[in-house]
């Protein structure tokens, strides 16, 4: 079990690591667009930028899922590489299908990594909604700019 605990957190770290990195590179990118946007709101814009930066968050976790399958694989806990994607994907969103089990000494991994899963998706969902709400005041501010909307009015 000692050993399982050590690796599990190692995974874990590692899976944060990246977390931040993705969410350091997503978070500049949406920076940057911004910026390089003209004047005034379009939806196109903030959809684009929103579904970029959403990919590239994705992109992150589809690894994350692949690290732990890499681990899965390494301490020979499943005959295939397919099997150990698809247990690390079902455990990583906290689905539990059940119909792919760990066993043996390292069963206790399997809660590390849906504890890690839902700890990136909440990093990964806090990043999203702060890129909403800076698109949305940035629309109401345009519009503000333009006098189509009084400071007291609703989006």
């Amino acid at each position: 079990m000692i050993l399982s605990i050590i690796l599990g957190l190692l995974a874990m770290s590692a899976c944060l690591a990246l977390q931040a990195s993705t969410l350091t590179f997503a978070v500049r990118y949406f920076a940057w667009a911004a910026k390089r946007r003209p004047a005034g709101y379009t939806a196109r814009g903030d959809f684009f930028q929103l579904s970029t930066m959403m990919v590239c968050l994705m992109v992150g976790t589809l690894i994350q899922i692949l690290i732990w399958a890499l681990l899965y694989r390494s301490i020979g806990a499943f005959q295939d590489f397919e099997t150990a994607a698809y247990f690390s994907a079902v455990t990583f969103t906290t689905l539990g299908y059940g119909d792919v089990l760990l066993e043996g000494r390292f069963r206790f991994l399997a809660p590390f990594q849906g504890a890690s899963g839902v700890m990136m998706f909440a990093l990964s969902s806090a990043a999203l909604l702060a890129a909403v709400q800076h698109a949305v005041t940035r629309r109401v501010e345009s519009k503000r700019a333009v006098g189509s909307i009084s400071p007291t009015e609703e989006p």
